[in-house]
């Protein structure tokens, strides 16, 4: 038997070589769109859970194509020197190795995590993949290292990066009460209160300018500010608008125990949209 198969190897050794020229060439193009594909998904979507595989199959491509376009050329370098048998095993054990140890070895490729781990004060919240925030081309961490955290999904129905009726994403932050140094517009408020001139109320909100300059001979710059208090005289709520017409506003809701900072037009944020943002944000909470 061994005899017979070294004998079939021998006689058909120019057809297994010309058959893995044709593998060779017919793995171009698919492994370049498989890469292309992965490429595409891995950067847009860095958080989903098949970004590793995704991640694998790049490489893969690209060695699938190094190691075929090494065995046909070793293969035929074996059958011009007559090692017959040797180049039929070459092209055989060279697309065999492709095919099925490729397959073998992504099925060992872990999918990345469904949730990512944040915290906010004492409480650490698990947040699904599909609102964590990420940049293009470069995957999250899987546990935060702030005492805040940034989520995206669509505002008007608050799902996520998956939703199809959705083509503008938005951020949300979370922020502890007491946010400290790193929300800017709760700590220019604190800072420049004494500054602001009192303006004319507005749908419950108390007004205020901040003017100022950048360069001491430069135009003077107006900044709205919109507030709310409770009975204690404690801020609820800051909204700093970048236009005098209401637009482009900033929002800092204070609910419960924790600040929600989202960009919206002055009428648009409101108590309501705050209690489905809270909703939203306590049902990823570890319990």
């Amino acid at each position: 038997m061994p005899g017979q198969v070294v004998g079939i190897l021998r006689r058909r050794a120019k057809t297994f070589v010309v058959i893995g020229w044709i593998f060779f060439v017919v793995s171009v193009p698919v492994c370049v769109a498989i890469a292309a594909l992965a490429g595409f998904s891995k950067f847009y979507f860095p958080a989903h859970p098949q970004a590793t595989l995704h991640a694998y199959d790049i490489t893969a491509s690209y060695v699938a194509l190094a190691v075929g376009a090494f065995g046909s050329v070793m293969s035929s370098i074996a059958l011009a020197y007559e090692f017959r048998a040797t180049a039929s095993l070459l092209a055989i054990m060279t697309w065999l190795t492709i095919i099925t140890g490729g397959q073998v070895a992504r099925s060992f490729v872990e999918p990345g995590p469904d949730y990512y781990e944040r915290h906010v004060g004492a409480d650490t919240f698990l947040v699904p993949w599909k609102y964590v925030d990420a940049n293009f081309g470069s995957s999250p961490h899987q546990v935060s290292s702030e005492d805040s955290f940034i989520t995206y999904f669509c505002f008007s129905n608050l799902q996520g990066r998956t939703d199809p009726d959705c083509s503008i994403f938005e951020q949300l932050r979370v922020l502890p009460k007491e946010p400290g140094d790193a929300d800017l517009g709760l700590k220019a408020w604190g800072e420049h209160r004494s500054q602001m001139k009192p303006g004319s109320d507005y749908d419950g909100y108390q007004s205020f300018e901040l003017s100022y300059k950048l360069q001491a001979d430069g135009p003077t710059r107006v900044e709205h500010y919109f507030v709310r208090m409770n009975s204690n005289g404690e801020l609820t709520r800051l909204v700093e608008c970048r236009l005098d017409n209401g637009k482009f506003c900033t929002h800092s809701a204070l609910v419960d125990n924790r600040w929600f900072e989202y960009e919206r037009d002055l009428a648009e944020g409101d108590e309501t949209l705050d209690a489905r943002l809270a909703a939203l944000v306590e049902s990823w909470r570890r319990k």
